[in-house]
C-alpha cells in the first residue's frame, strides 16, 4: 500500500521535476589572430531529451560576465522566446510569441523599440532554435538539399530569409552554410559556416558574425569551439 502511495505521489508531481540539465561550453576566437575573445556556458533544461528553457552566460578572456540569454521553448523547437542581454552598456535584444504572432524589441542607448514583424516567408526559426531546425532537416540536408528558412533578427525587427546549404558531409562531420535567401544581396554579409557531429547532431564549430558585440558595439565575428561532457 505504501509503495502505490508512493508511485501516486511521484505521477502528480509536475514534469519540470523530471527534467535534466545538460551543461556545454564554447569558445570564441579571433579569425585574424586565434586570441580568445569571450567564453559561453550553455544549460539547457530538458524533458525526455526534448528541450524545455536554456540559459546562456558569456564570460570575457578575463572572466568578467558581459552578457546573458535565456530561451524558452515552444512546442515548435525551432522557434524559442528569448532575451540577450549585454551588461556592458545595457543592451537588450528579446523575440517573444504572442497569441498574435511575435514581437521583436530592441534596447540600445536607452532607447526601447518593438514591432510585429508580421510573417515570415518561410519557416520560422529564431535564436536557439537554429540548432532544432537543423536537427528537423537533418535527412534533407544530407540528401544536398538546400533548405529556406526566416530568421527572426531584433536588431532589425523583422524576419530576415536565409538559405541553409549542405557544403561538406565526411565519416564524421555535416557542414553547412547559412547564407542570405536573396543571391543578389548575398555579398552584404559573409556566410555563416556550421559544422555538425554526424553520430550525435550536435554544434561542434561556428564561424561568422556572432550575436555579441565588442567594445564599440559592432558584432564580432569569430570561430567558436564547442565541449560536451
Amino acid at each position: 500500500m505504501k509503495i502505490i502511495k508512493c508511485l501516486s505521489v511521484l505521477l502528480l508531481l509536475p514534469v519540470t521535476l523530471w527534467a535534466e540539465n545538460r551543461v556545454f561550453t564554447g569558445e570564441a576566437r579571433s579569425l585574424s589572430d586565434g586570441r580568445l575573445l569571450y567564453r559561453e556556458t550553455h544549460t539547457l533544461q530538458l524533458d525526455s531529451d526534448r528541450p524545455i528553457s536554456g540559459v546562456v552566460e558569456y564570460h570575457d578572456a578575463e572572466g568578467v560576465l558581459i552578457a546573458r540569454k535565456t530561451n524558452q521553448y515552444h512546442e515548435r523547437l525551432a522557434t524559442t522566446d528569448f532575451v540577450l542581454m549585454d551588461m556592458r552598456n545595457d543592451y537588450r535584444e528579446q523575440a517573444q510569441q504572442t497569441e498574435s504572432g511575435w514581437r521583436l524589441s530592441q534596447t540600445e542607448n536607452g532607447k526601447s523599440t518593438s514591432a510585429d514583424p508580421g510573417q515570415p516567408e518561410h519557416q520560422p526559426v529564431v535564436d536557439a532554435g537554429f540548432d532544432e531546425f537543423v536537427r528537423e532537416h537533418w535527412q534533407a540536408l544530407l540528401d544536398d538539399q538546400t533548405i529556406f528558412f526566416s530568421f527572426a533578427v531584433p536588431a532589425r525587427l523583422e524576419w530576415i530569409s536565409f538559405r541553409l546549404i549542405p557544403v561538406r558531409v565526411t565519416d564524421t562531420e555535416l557542414t553547412v552554410e547559412m547564407k542570405l535567401r536573396s543571391r543578389m544581396l548575398a555579398w552584404l554579409l559573409d556566410p555563416i559556416i556550421l559544422t555538425y557531429d554526424l553520430k550525435t547532431r550536435q554544434l561542434l564549430r561556428y564561424r561568422g558574425l556572432t550575436n555579441i558585440q565588442d567594445e564599440n558595439g559592432k558584432g564580432i565575428h569569430a570561430e567558436i569551439t564547442y565541449h560536451y561532457d
